[in-house]
């Protein structure tokens, strides 16, 4: 049986099909609400693994691919549905190319050999709340959409600047 810290990482790739549903229907407040549980066991399931000494190599592997199931694939089920505008798209897709990169250095690198910065821990958290402001936005006023592009663009900035940390960091240990 998989530990709880484990099915909490499982649970996001997991959310992707029903949140997918909602938004696809207009239930944006369901799907506001699905998306921010999601997004909570993000910093609920390594807080666990390390309360409980259950840090296990299939964690570490999986927890990163959660967080970029549910952060890309909701990103990319807003563009699709025309919730992010052409502003929010190019920021998302900035986003989509930074991650497809540092997934080919941390493999390149064996897994290990790029650790998460705190920075990095900022720009998931930019990431996640601009994507609840811009899922909840059809139901609240229309600044709300603005605002999360610009969070979203705030994120895009982040993970650039991680990203080419990332990769001074990759091309230093390949010297």
């Amino acid at each position: 049986m998989p530990s709880l810290p484990n099915l909490l990482s499982l649970s996001r790739i997991a959310a992707l099909l029903p949140l997918a549903i909602l938004l696809a229907t207009g239930e944006s407040w369901w799907a506001a609400a699905l998306f921010v549980a999601a997004a909570a066991t993000d910093f609920l399931d390594g807080y666990l693994a390390r309360q409980q000494g259950r840090v296990t190599a299939f964690g570490a592997t999986i927890d990163p691919i959660a967080d970029k199931v549910l952060v890309n694939g909701t990103a990319l089920l807003l563009a699709g549905l025309g919730g992010l505008g052409v502003w929010g798209t190019l920021a998302a897709a900035l986003i989509l190319v930074r991650e497809f990169v540092v997934s080919g250095l941390r493999e390149a690198a064996g897994g290990g050999a790029l650790p998460v910065t705190r920075i990095a821990k900022y720009k998931s958290a930019a990431q996640m709340a601009a994507l609840t402001l811009l899922i909840a936005s059809p139901g609240l006023p229309p600044a709300t959409h603005g605002a999360g592009v610009v969070l979203l663009w705030v994120a895009a900035l982040l993970t650039l600047w991680t990203g080419a940390g990332y990769v001074r960091k990759a091309l230093g240990a390949g010297a």
